[in-house]
């Protein structure tokens, strides 16, 4: 039996401690508590086991994407969410990005994910949960809000180098208040995600090298010089993922470096040359390997090329000779960050191996094709001329033989050896006029005395008694030989000179000399010709005086000799014979221009011209000269010989008989142009002015406003202005601003682009853009919309304007005539039309008087409209009853001439016979109340269109409606009807 506690015990405990029969109870609950808690603990377990089993299955035969698409989609199945994705990082470590997505039971497109939301503290490698609320907490994230989720759970993906990579996560639309098992399942798989994302990663690394090899074989294995490079540099930056390669090689001075092959990402840039100093290639050149992964920009910011090509990182390798000298390199640049493994540098220097053998190769071949240019300088250059061209052509081949910037040959002047005189100076961009000089203190000096000399740089130094001359000239090196006749006596020298230090070549001396032997044999030459000159002289007198201008000019026209007749025509005297140029004869016009042309190109084929006219200008007044010219190249091909004749005053008789012609024709036109205005009918004074002032303002290019009352012919009055302007050519553009919809004007005016607005599916051309050139005619400017109203100021004053929707300004030229039956200025006063537009509108006005202010027009237009509506209908009216034409001149016409047009329309239908019909257009009432009564012209406008809807039962369209009785468009008929309130009675 239990034991009874003492009383001694109840009096030490009290009332503390339940009495056993009490304290059995709770410990029976708390033992069944429990027992339940470790049951619940063993379901859960139980139940992630088959989670895990679950997911597991489901993805391990899964690599690549197929895994984080298989991962995502078991993971909300088996954990009853809604939404399971998992993403990777920026470049920049600060944003995620979705690599797979599965929601509402369906694949989740890719997406940015939303910065500042829950996965933002992801990138602190800490575990996120939030089990409700979760659209309260993140209300600035627009995607939360829209899929409607209230919890979250993720978790960081982080590879074995410690790194953030991405990161793997849940919602839900539900709580989800126990984060254990979530976070316990993301874990595990966040770990094989992270397994898989390093395995990616090595396979990419791997296939880009592979693709790195590839492309050196592919790329370059066939080709060599400027096409390897060009290859090498495409292949570069496509194996590396780059957006920029180059290939450059040193040039002289060491200090700069020329481009081989640029690509730019879309094709290959203009090779170009630039300095080292200040730009990330300046270490390549001491032979070092150059990586800067980022900011290459802040690290150079001298070098502003960077800046122009966003280049953001840079990486380069030097191409190295046999003997260790850097000859170029090979570098790539990138918008970009450049993180690069050893794997990718060691390749990169495979192709700067390769690269650096081709530039030696290319190197050695340019040596080798040097030395046959020398060669063939001296037959090509030489060969074919003598006496003064020849020493000229001889120095220009020589200078660009040595590539040096000047060559020249002299000889001593008779008398001395002491003075030389140049027989040929050539600077690099021409020949400099030939002179004397003394030789000594020159570099020349030492040449004379019978010796070759080089001195190889610092050549002012040297001689300093004449460094301003060669100073001058930027003279930093001299070479130079004696020319000597066949008994070895010194007749002159031939000297190179250059700008940079000049090699000590063998091969340049050996050559140098077959130059100086071949001046050499010209100079004794020359003495030859001299005393040929000689027996010439006894010719010279029969050449001076004939009749016939007779001249000889060397291949660029500048004259040798001309004789008295020619001097006389050109009006030159014998002591400008010398320097002067056939060419400075010929003025700059175009024509004269091409006939020259043509006449040096004939010479230049060693054909024969044979009365050639050319126009030139007299030397002594500059009076139009006009010859008729032959010329024939002399055999010895280095002048020709030129003969002409003044046939200037026959020319002005023809030109004379031309203007007159064209006078002649210019007097028809204004004849015609002054009684044609297309169907511009009458004679009244008020048109005569109107049709005067259409004379005077059509040829410029003046804005006109035309005003006047509906139906007055402000159309016809445009077209005839358009018609008879110097723009007749182009198209005359009709916009009518009533009938377009206010939503669509500044569309229909200035186009639009695709896109622009709902409905735009493709790009619109405005009607200022099909003006151009031309004219517009912009007939009811009162209607435009005060918003529009500015953008037609802009294209009035500056002629530019941009489509709706696009950003690219367009310039045009365009004439504006503009047309309104409105009140501008009362407008203006109103506020509805913006007095600066109405003052550039109104440059020139035209205002149209009323047909009722033209009375004595009248029989004149009912004629023309009866025999035009006649043949159009096969009628023959021959008569008009007076007592007709008597009411039409009574009746006021408020709708104008397009009334009286439609009115005799309707006669000519009811005529059945040769007389016109004469019809009651108006009723007696109307017709007795406009007499009896003075109407506004709006309350007119107003009765006539009501009398008109009236006689067509209120039809507004179709062919007989009333706005083809009105001569208007149904829209503009509409408009006009709910400004003046007319509405069908009911």
């Amino acid at each position: 039996m239990p034991s009874v506690p003492s009383p001694e015990a109840q009096d030490q405990e009290g009332h503390s401690s339940p009495a056993p029969k009490q304290a059995e109870p709770i410990l029976i609950r708390s033992h069944e508590q429990l027992e339940q808690e470790l049951l619940k603990r063993n379901e859960e377990l139980m139940k992630t086991s088959a989670v895990l089993r679950e997911i597991v299955e489901g993805v391990e035969s899964e690599v690549g994407e197929p895994f984080f698409s298989s991962l995502v989609q078991r993971l909300a199945t088996a954990l009853e969410v809604d939404y399971a994705y998992l993403s990777h990082i920026s470049d920049d470590g600060r944003t995620f990005r979705s690599r797979a997505g599965w929601g509402k039971g369906r694949p989740l497109p890719p997406f940015e994910v939303p910065a500042r939301g829950p996965c933002e503290t992801v990138l602190t490698r800490k575990v996120v949960h939030h089990p409700e609320g979760l659209r309260a907490l993140y209300p600035q994230v627009q995607l939360i809000q829209d899929i409607g989720v209230e919890s979250y759970c993720g978790l960081p993906i982080v590879d074995t180098s410690d790194r953030v990579v991405g990161h793997l996560a849940i919602m839900d639309s539900r709580p989800m208040p126990d984060p254990v098992r979530a976070t316990s399942i993301l874990g595990i798989f966040a770990t094989r995600a992270a397994a898989e994302f390093e395995r990616l990663a090595i396979e990419a690394r791997a296939r880009k090298g592979d693709l790195l090899l590839r492309r050196i074989d592919e790329g370059t294995a066939a080709v060599v010089g400027e096409q390897f490079f060009q290859s090498l540099t495409q292949n570069l930056a496509a194996a590396l993922g780059v957006r920029y390669a180059f290939v450059s090689e040193m040039t002289e001075p060491a200090r700069r470096v020329r481009t081989l092959a640029f690509w730019t990402g879309e094709g290959f840039a203009d090779n170009f040359e630039y300095e080292l100093d200040g730009t990330p290639c300046q270490g390549v050149f001491r032979g070092e390997i150059c990586h800067f992964e980022k900011d290459v920009q802040s690290l150079f910011p001298r070098d502003q090329d960077l800046v122009k090509l966003g280049a953001q990182s840079y990486l380069a390798v030097p191409l190295m000779s046999p003997n260790g000298k850097v000859l170029g390199h090979l570098a790539a640049l990138d918008v970009k960050p450049m993180p690069l493994t050893a794997e990718d540098l060691s390749i990169f220097k495979i192709f700067g191996s390769r690269a650096g053998a081709e530039l030696e190769r290319k190197q050695l071949e340019a040596a080798m094709r040097r030395s046959d240019l020398m060669l063939r300088k001296i037959d090509e250059g030489t060969a074919a001329t003598t006496g003064s061209d020849f020493f000229r052509s001889l120095v220009k081949s020589l200078a660009e033989a040595l590539q040096t910037k000047y060559a020249f040959v002299s000889k001593f002047v008779p008398g001395t050896s002491l003075r030389v005189v140049t027989l040929a100076f050539w600077k690099g961009d021409g020949f400099l006029d030939n002179f004397e000089y003394d030789v000594p203190h020159t570099p020349c000096e030492e040449v004379l005395s019978g010796r070759i000399c080089l001195f190889a740089n610092r050549v002012q130094d040297l001689f300093p008694h004449h460094r301003q001359e060669l100073a001058k000239l930027g003279v930093e090196s001299y070479l130079a030989i004696p020319v000597t006749d066949r008994a070895g006596t010194v007749m002159g020298h031939l000297a190179v000179m250059d700008t940079k230090p000049m090699q000590d070549d063998p091969r340049v001396f050996s050559l140098f000399k077959v130059f100086g032997v071949r001046a050499g044999a010209e100079l004794e030459r020359a003495r030859l010709e001299a005393q040929i000159m000689e027996s010439e002289e006894r010719l010279r007198d029969l050449f001076d005086e004939a009749p016939i201008a007779y001249v000889n000019e060397g291949l660029d026209t500048k004259f040798i000799r001309a004789n008295r007749t020619a001097l006389k025509t050109l009006g030159i005297t014998a002591d400008q014979v010398e320097g002067t140029y056939g060419r400075t004869f010929i003025p700059g016009t175009p024509e004269a221009q091409r006939r020259l042309k043509e006449a040096l190109e004939s010479i230049g084929r060693g054909t024969d011209t044979s009365g050639v006219v050319l126009e030139l200008r007299r030397k002594d007044n500059g009076k139009p000269l006009w010859i008729q010219w032959w010329s024939r190249p002399d055999p010895s091909g280095t002048y020709t010989r030129t003969m002409f004749l003044d046939i200037t005053e026959r020319v002005l008789m023809e030109q004379e008989k031309a203007r007159l012609e064209a006078q002649n024709t210019y007097l028809q036109e204004e004849i015609k142009g002054s009684h044609n205005f297309e169907e511009l009918i009458g004679s009244s004074p008020a048109l005569t002015k109107v049709l005067k002032n259409v004379e005077r303002v059509a040829p410029t290019d003046s804005t006109v406003l035309i005003t006047g009352e509906t139906g007055t012919g402000k159309e016809l009055i445009a077209r005839a202005i358009h018609n008879v302007s110097p723009r007749r050519t182009k198209p005359l553009v009709k916009v009518n601003c009533a009938a377009i919809p206010s939503g669509l004007i500044e569309s229909e005016l200035f186009g639009h682009e695709k896109g622009a607005f709902t409905g735009a599916l493709s790009r619109k051309i405005g009607r200022f853009e099909l003006a151009d050139k031309g004219t517009i005619f912009l007939d009811e400017i009162g209607e435009l919309p005060l918003d529009l109203q500015s953008k037609l100021l802009r294209v009035l004053q500056e002629g530019e304007f941009e489509r709706v929707g696009g950003s690219q300004t367009f310039k045009v030229n365009v004439r504006v005539i503009a047309a309104t039956n409105r009140d501008l200025e009362q407008q203006v006063r109103a506020g509805h039309f913006r007095s600066d537009l109405y003052y550039r509108l109104n440059v020139f006005p035209i205002h149209l008087p009323p047909l009722r202010e033209r009375e004595g027009d009248i029989p004149l237009l009912v004629q023309f409209f009866t025999r035009r509506f006649a043949v159009q209908q096969g009628k023959r009216i021959e008569r008009i009853p007076e007592r007709m034409m008597a009411a039409l001149q009574r009746y006021h016409w408020p709708g104008n001439i397009r009334e009286l047009e439609h009115v005799v329309e309707r006669a000519v239908i009811l005529s059945e016979g040769p007389e016109l019909e004469p019809i009651e257009w108006l009723t007696a009432g109307v017709s007795q109340s406009r007499i009896d009564k003075v109407l506004t012209l709006e309350e007119l406008e107003r009765e006539h269109i009501r009398t008109v809807l009236e006689q067509t039962n209120w039809r507004v369209s179709g062919e007989k409606g009333a706005a083809s009785l009105l001569g208007l468009k149904p829209t503009t008929l509409e408009a006009r009807m709910k400004k003046l309130g007319i509405a069908r009675p009911a």
